[in-house]
């Protein structure tokens, strides 16, 4: 199916691997041109050199920029009408995500941080590029954790910043639906990237294949599931879609499938 991205410009935060690098691989897919931008400059550079290997440098733009930085937003924003203007008609904000620790341990220093880092991140990407949408619309998707539906031991920091990405995103979509603007929010689960390989490596004991028995598809996830997902919801196909919050977990946000048999019934 055509998802009618072809000739429309896309910022993706995280981009340089994970699932930012999956979606903004999509996208390209599709016809679009992507800017990607992370903090890391070397990754970034990699990130984006592999994808111009393949899909050409003219629609390809590595950017190395902090999040949590007002300033290197704004300037991503420049950099990609710059580039591919005039305008930007896809906006996916993605990043790494608050700390895990308990409740004890989170001071007003952590809680704010998380809120700089990945709260504001959404707030201050909207406000830098909506203004730059065209008068056909736009999309903009938020990528949170789905944790926010399964609060556990050590994530209140980001169930609290998640949640709030959430009422937030929830409130645009309503401000800006009669611009033909829609607004959606995926809730990921466990997804075979880097950031996996990190969690997996403080949690010694866990696998893979624990996580995967844990979810009632009996795996994990690819990068390209969830980014299959991205390219149908911000196609123009799909713009009726607002105000959405939906788990791409392999049905682990509905329950752990297990199955209880009835002594009586054998």
């Amino acid at each position: 199916m055509d998802l009618e991205l072809d000739g429309k410009v896309a910022v993706v935060g995280g981009g340089s691997d994970g699932l930012g690098y999956a979606v903004a691989e999509r996208l390209l897919r599709e016809g679009a041109s992507v800017t990607i931008f992370a903090r890391r400059a070397e990754k970034v550079a990699a990130a984006a050199r592999r994808l111009a290997g393949t899909y050409g440098e003219e629609r390809v733009l590595g950017l190395a920029a902090d999040c949590a930085a007002d300033a290197d937003i704004e300037r991503v924003t420049t950099a990609t009408l710059d580039r591919f203007g005039p305008a930007v008609h896809v906006l996916v904000t993605n990043d790494g995500g608050p700390p895990i620790r308990r409740i004890s341990d989170l001071t007003d220093e952590v809680w704010l941080k998380a809120f700089e880092r990945h709260f504001f991140y959404v707030v201050r990407s909207v406000r830098a590029t909506l203004p730059h949408m065209t008068a056909q619309g736009g999309s903009i998707l938020n990528v949170v954790s789905g944790v926010v539906e399964r609060p556990a031991v050590g994530m209140a920091a980001p169930v609290g910043v998640w949640s709030a990405v959430i009422g937030y995103a929830r409130t645009l979509a309503l401000e800006v639906a009669g611009q033909d603007i829609n607004v959606n929010t995926l809730l990921s689960g466990f997804f075979d990237t880097t950031l996996l390989d990190g969690m997996l490596k403080r949690q010694p004991e866990l696998s893979r294949a624990d996580l995967g028995n844990g979810i009632p598809m009996g795996r994990i996830g690819q990068p390209r599931e969830f980014a299959g997902l991205v390219g149908a919801l911000v196609s123009p196909r799909l713009r009726f879609v607002t105000g959405a919050v939906i788990p791409v977990d392999g049905g682990a946000g509905i329950g752990m499938g297990a199955s209880f048999d009835s002594p009586t019934a054998k």
